[in-house]
């Protein structure tokens, strides 16, 4: 389909030289000012508003007692004094919030164990960067123009349907709540222990309110950020999902053993990622009357993150895991194994003890030559990547409307207007490093080069320079000893999203000692997503002699970086190997230009990178949905209860545009364009009560139902297929077929305001959801000789179940990715992969938790604390959530040959007794949590640390691809991490701050593991600190 103005539009920022500078005036809300107006939102009139980290904490407390709801709430002086690079480590101060990260920048949210949360700015709906439903990335957003923040647990009617565990508000500052004018600046460094850079962070604000006589009021309030960040992040990676069998005698195998794992595939992953955040906020509201109020915000937001990272990976080595004896040496020495265990799952009949499994955990490889017996294709081999995939996002939100008050009835009006433009410029190459010491077999563009491997405290390895067949650095460092790869990335694929919002909202109040007031109001919204996948084809051939030499593109190559010990804290790393350099294929289309002419010059067969980019017609899909939105809720107080109770009802037609495959009678494919449409209704009740059983005791209880909506991706029949090198990733389509999650929320808790900007909260929530979004996979079935089948695009004889090109492609199961390259299942390109849809499982699945929380501050005492008073700046704040799912969707097989075979090894026949897997599988959830902060605050001295810990949760990001995790048929499993962050400041002035804030001080790991929590190790996540100093003026 043909791409759209504003996506060519859009593509400009593919073939931009370098980052761009802007110059910009302001940021900064998260001042002490900031402080002082955010918290005048909510005080009562006749409150003097403070400013300091203990006044905002009061402040916010305030807030949250006076709600009938279930709301959590942070005001602007509390983010300001924090180290937090962004609003996702804001919001990790909560109870009951827990945050993932990537490269070290956290970037995803989760209340009460789950990620499917809405998103606000001033109670305004947000639209994200890819299709999925959250809103916006709360790494797009900098913390210093948002004034405060508040998450709602406990909806009520009249708050927007569509999250599981709550709905996150980011509120700006309101200009006519400013009591004098506003003018701030804060300039400050970020420093980062892996990236060894520094970059600047510049924020201001600026507000004003004016009034006369009459008491007609306007005001107005501009605030801006401006930051760079360079993060780094190590991801060392270990497969070892290949069982050998010790049936052959190989003298690999320990005494006595009859099965391990050995080493499938290891990958050096290093992460390096640069930001560039631009983010401008501008508000103004005006009251002409004192019934009559009317406002227009205007946010924002232009980010830019680019990486340049590389990827060494050492492969093929599984064919030496059973062969140790070469007719010229040790293919392999294995030193030491271990026993994991593998542990507990549930399945299809109960608890699945999957026992322990012998693995190699150190040794040596060394490359096979043509004079060897038994040769194939000389493995290890050695490759050294460039990614360099970024994600160029543009977004904005717009809303303006007004407010009437006559006699009981108050009306409101809005309109809102969302969107956001993403491109994702990817150019990913790869060398092969041809080993001048080591034999090279056939026409093949690879060939061996020796590893040692140490697995026992982490993952280790590098090139065994012991080894007679090993390089010299001399050799590593020559670009003629590469040649590049059979394949690579060239792409620059398109998100457009977008949502116009029009309600109406009234509230008319009752004079009576019960009813207090009635809501109603009606909410209609139009919500578009757009998928345009847009690759060249990266050309390229296994054929050594036809394949372009490093040689020829020496000024395109550098070496990768060398201080990967720097995060293992090992020497036993790979360094001085070439790639392509990450920072000169910003320029990509020059790039690209540079790589064809060479292959031009130099008269080889290998064909050029194309420098079209071409739209994928099966990825592609277009969607529009439309919701109408009534409600009505009742406000009520009698004594010493108040709340709440209404129904809030939904109807949603939804329309969208792909595109699917059909094959004939023999196999020839064609393209059917697929319009689907499909509309649901819900009706939800919402019900909140609040109890003050005593001036400093409420005591609170909420019913609410809610809907999911499922993300775009899987809602139409447009299916993406893996890339050339992604044998073992699969193809997703969607499903039109699939509805809403639905979900059922009850809550109870009781707070005890014992002082003064201080609490002792208890809390139990308790979800049933239906409907969860099951992943069903078909997996491709293997041929005899287990190979998968094929249908080779070049014309060669594949493995097709009855010949080549039977009319039949993937009989034996999966679905046929034509430019996937067979790798170790067969030889050449086009091959069957796995194919995964999404279903509505069947069954209920229940979260259920416990939320404590306490938050004191001496300052009370200073009085009587005498010749101590200083001590009454000391404060703490902490909080513990516990919960536990029980899933209950059903169970599918793991039919993963590979996963089969270890599981066969332990005892689970695949045809008579298959291990299984829940359907669908609930991500990020960590059974325990908890956060603990101290911090001080007396004679203009500032300071806090904070740790957070959170236990083990499940995951399905996989390091250096795009692909989803799932070791072994399982998701992967994050391990239990903490985090220690700290801040101090101090006031040489009333206007004059100095600052200083660390991440992540002790440089905490992030395990991933295979199955379970410390069985097997599958990559680790090695992260950096980041030191932020600088200064801020008030004027």
């Amino acid at each position: 389909m043909p791409i759209t103005d504003a996506k060519l539009a859009t593509l400009k920022y593919f073939t931009a030289s370098g980052l761009r500078g802007t110059l910009l005036l302001g940021t900064g809300i998260c001042t002490m000012a900031y402080a002082g107006a955010a918290s005048a939102q909510t005080a009562p009139q006749d409150e003097v508003v403070a400013t300091g980290i203990r006044q905002s904490l009061e402040n916010a407390l305030v807030e949250q007692r006076q709600a009938d709801s279930l709301v959590e709430v942070i005001l602007a002086e509390d983010i300001g004094k924090l180290p937090d690079q962004n609003l996702a480590e804001v919001l990790e101060n909560i109870t009951g919030v827990q945050i993932t990260r990537e490269a070290g920048v956290g970037t995803g949210v989760q209340i009460r164990g789950t990620d499917e949360n809405r998103i606000e700015i001033n109670g305004v709906g947000t639209v994200g960067a890819g299709n999925e439903r959250g809103g916006i990335s709360f790494e797009d957003i900098d913390a210093s123009i948002i004034a405060g923040l508040e998450v709602i647990k406990a909806p009520e009617a009249k708050t927007t349907e569509g999250s599981v565990g709550g709905t996150v508000n980011l509120r700006t500052i309101r200009p006519l709540d400013l009591k004098e004018t506003l003018a701030s600046v804060r300039i400050q460094g970020e420093h980062s222990s892996l990236s060894k850079t520094t970059t600047p962070r510049v924020s201001g604000a600026l507000g004003k309110k004016w009034e006369n006589a009459s008491g007609q009021e306007i005001g107005v309030v501009l605030s801006g950020s401006f930051t760079q960040s360079d993060v780094s992040a190590f991801r060392p990676r270990l497969d070892r999902d290949n069982p050998t069998t010790c049936s052959n005698g190989s003298t690999t195998c320990p005494d006595g053993a009859t099965h391990f794992l050995g080493v499938q595939f290891l990958n050096q992953v290093q992460i390096n990622q640069e930001y560039e955040t631009l983010n401008l906020a501008g508000s103004i509201e005006a009251r002409p009357s004192e019934n009559m109020k009317l406002y227009a915000d205007v946010i924002y937001n232009d980010q830019e993150r680019r990486q340049e990272s590389s990827r060494v990976q050492v492969s093929n080595i599984s064919r030496l895991n059973g062969r140790s004896d070469g007719a010229d040496g040790i293919w392999s020495t294995f030193d030491t194994f271990d026993t994991f265990d593998l542990g507990v799952v549930e399945g299809a009949n109960g608890p699945q003890d999957l026992g322990s499994i012998l693995a190699v955990t150190s040794g040596t490889f060394s490359p096979q030559q043509l004079t060897d017996a038994t040769v194939d294709r000389g493995a290890p081999f050695l490759r050294g990547s460039m990614d360099s995939g970024s994600r160029l996002t543009e977004s904005s939100v717009v809303r303006f409307g007004g407010e009437y008050e006559k006699d009981a009835l108050t009306v409101g009006v809005e309109y809102s207007t969302v969107s956001s433009e993403t491109v994702n410029p990817n150019l990913s190459l790869t060398l092969n490093f041809i080993n001048p010491n080591s034999d090279r077999f056939g026409t093949r563009d690879e060939n061996g080069t020796p590893i040692r491997f140490d697995l026992r405290d982490g993952i280790a390895f590098g090139i065994n320079f012991d080894d007679p067949f090993a390089p010299t650095v001399e050799d590593l460092l020559n670009p003629a000893n590469y040649v590049m790869d059979n394949g690579g990335t060239y792409s620059a694929n398109v998100r457009e999203n977008s949502e116009d919002t029009f309600r109406i909202d009234a509230s008319y109040d009752f004079d009576t000692k019960f009813l207090k007031s009635v809501d109603f109001g009606f909410r209609h919204n139009n919500r578009t997503s757009l998928r345009d996948n847009r690759s060249a084809s990266a050309g390229g051939t296994s054929n050594f002699d036809n394949s372009l030499n490093g040689a020829a593109i020496a000024d395109l190559l550098t070496a990768i970086p060398d201080n990967f010990g720097d995060g293992t804290g090992s020497d036993l790393f790979l360094r001085d190997i070439l790639h392509f350099n990450p920072e000169l294929a910003v320029d990509a289309e020059s790039f690209v230009s540079t790589i064809n002419a060479a292959i031009a010059s130099e008269g080889i067969t290998q064909s050029p990178i194309s420098t079209v980019l071409v739209s994928d017609e099966l990825a592609f899909f277009d969607v529009e949905e439309k919701t109408n939105a009534f409600y009505a809720q009742a406000n009520f107080e009698h004594g010493v209860f108040r709340g709440n109770v209404g129904l809030r009802y939904i109807e949603t037609d939804f329309s969208s545009i792909s595109n699917e495959r059909v094959f004939d009678d023999v196999g020839n494919p064609s393209t059917n364009q697929v319009d689907g449409q499909s509309s649901y209704n819900f009706l939800l009740p919402r019900v909140n009560v609040a109890m003050d059983v005593r001036d400093d005791i409420v005591l609170r209880g909420a019913y609410s139902k809610d809907i999911n909506r499922p993300d775009f991706t899987f809602l139409t029949a447009a299916r993406t297929l893996p890339n050339r090198g992604g044998v073992n990733d699969v193809s997703r389509v969607g499903n039109p077929e699939l509805k809403p999650e639905e979900i059922e929320s009850f809550d109870v808790s009781a707070s005890w305001y014992f002082a003064p900007g201080s609490v002792l909260s208890a809390g139990y929530f308790h979800k049933t959801r239906s409907s969860l979004f099951g992943d069903l996979i078909e997996q491709p079935g293997s041929l005899a000789n287990g190979d998968r089948e094929q249908v080779d695009i070049f014309g060669r004889d594949g493995g097709d179940v009855n010949g080549a090109n039977d009319g039949a492609p993937c009989a034996l199961g999966g679905v046929f990715s034509e430019d996937t390259d067979a790798g170790i299942f067969g030889s050449g390109r086009g091959v069957c992969v796995g194919d995964s849809t999404r279903f509505n499982a069947d069954g209920e699945t229940t979260q259920s938790g416990f939320e404590f929380a306490f938050q004191y501050s001496l300052g009370e005492l200073e009085d009587r604390l005498g010749s101590f008073g200083w001590a009454s700046g000391f404060g703490v704040i902490a909080n513990y959530t516990h919960q536990k799912e029980d899933t209950n969707t059903g169970f599918i097989n793991i039919g993963e040959t590979r996963a089969q075979n270890i599981f066969a090894l332990q005892g689970f026949d695949p045809v008579t007794n298959p291990v299984s897997r829940e359907a669908a599988t609930l991500l990020n959830l960590s059974e325990d949590s908890y956060n603990l902060t101290g911090f001080y605050e007396k004679y203009g001295l500032s300071a806090r640390v904070r740790y957070t810990w959170r236990s083990a949760y499940r995951t399905d990001d996989l390091p250096g691809t795009s692909n989803v995790f799932d070791p072994l048929g399982f998701r992967g499993v994050a391990g239990a991490r903490g985090q220690l962050n700290a801040s101090a400041s101090y006031d040489f002035t009333d206007q004059f701050t100095v600052s200083v804030d660390a991440v992540n001080l002790t440089k905490s790991d992030a395990p991933v593991y295979c199955v379970n929590e410390d069985s097997l190790l599958c990559y680790q996540g090695i992260t950096d600190r980041r030191v932020i100093f600088g200064a801020s003026y008030t004027f």
